[in-house]
């Protein structure tokens, strides 16, 4: 236990996991963020650059587990953190000052099982600090939640209730520039498009035809990015993409099994 932690007997003990791939670039500043965390497990599936003599400095636990998938990987992260209280941060997050503490006094009060907390995106070189910032639950007791690992993208928690919200917007470089967000989402995309398949949601020719507009319509006006320039504009038309592309892979893979099955159509697929 750290010193911090014999200091303040009453925050029940805390766990900090983050998973890794090549994280150097940023992860110094996301474990930072944490420091006086009662533990910090880093679990890494085979980088090659900084991160794990980064890790080693900030004195964590750092265990290797070959990639099953983000949701998998989690779960696993879950089972190596000694403390009941987890707090789940990508090698890309960075928890603002206070946060961390404002996460403890929460937690002490001994009535919730879960918090809420935001992003924060940075995009081209800084926040999108006027757009609406998406909730996610990454702070959670392990004996009250439970990983969804049948999803292979966008991975989320179960956690039952009662939970609650802190305005703590973490630091997230992971879409700064447009080149890797991009690349990023049509990776994402892919990994979609077969969890649809596998969830008997085939391709869909209206949403197709649709989705794009009303998607950056949701993200432009309702996420209110359009307070944030032409910044804002071209991250809600990538954010968009993200979905039609969904879509267009579904698109294929029904249209390349259709022309596998009878060679000689070249008709389009029906609705």
């Amino acid at each position: 236990m750290t010193a911090s932690a014999q200091q303040q007997p009453n925050y029940p003990p805390l766990s900090v996991f983050v998973i890794t791939l090549n994280e150097g670039e940023h992860l110094d500043e996301v474990l930072s963020s944490v420091a006086g965390a009662d533990e910090i497990v880093v679990v890494d599936s085979g980088s090659t650059d900084a991160t794990l003599e980064i890790a080693k400095h900030h004195g964590a636990r750092i265990v290797h587990n070959d990639w099953p998938g983000y949701s998998k990987q989690k779960a696993f992260a879950i089972t190596q953190c000694s403390h009941n209280w987890i707090l789940n941060l990508d090698g890309d997050e960075v928890m603002p000052e206070g946060g961390l503490q404002m996460i403890r006094e929460r937690i002490a009060q001994g009535d919730i099982n879960g918090i809420w907390i935001h992003h924060d995106d940075i995009f081209m070189g800084h926040s999108l600090k006027k757009a609406r910032h998406h909730k996610y639950r990454r702070v959670y007791r392990r004996d009250k939640s439970k990983m969804d690992t049948s999803v292979i993208v966008h991975e989320h928690i179960e956690v039952e209730e009662p939970t609650a919200y802190l305005p703590i917007y973490l630091k997230h470089y992971g879409y700064d520039t447009a080149h890797g967000y991009m690349d990023k989402l049509n990776k994402y995309s892919l990994l979609k498009a077969k969890q649809r398949l596998e969830q008997g949601r085939p391709c869909s020719l209206p949403r197709l035809l649709l989705i794009f507009p009303l998607m950056f319509l949701k993200f432009y006006l309702g996420r209110q990015m359009i307070w944030s320039g032409w910044r804002g504009f071209i991250k809600a038309n990538i954010d968009a993409f993200h979905f039609f592309l969904t879509e267009a892979k579904l698109y294929e893979m029904a249209y390349r099994a259709k022309r596998e099955q009878n060679p000689k159509s070249n008709k389009p697929l029906e609705k």
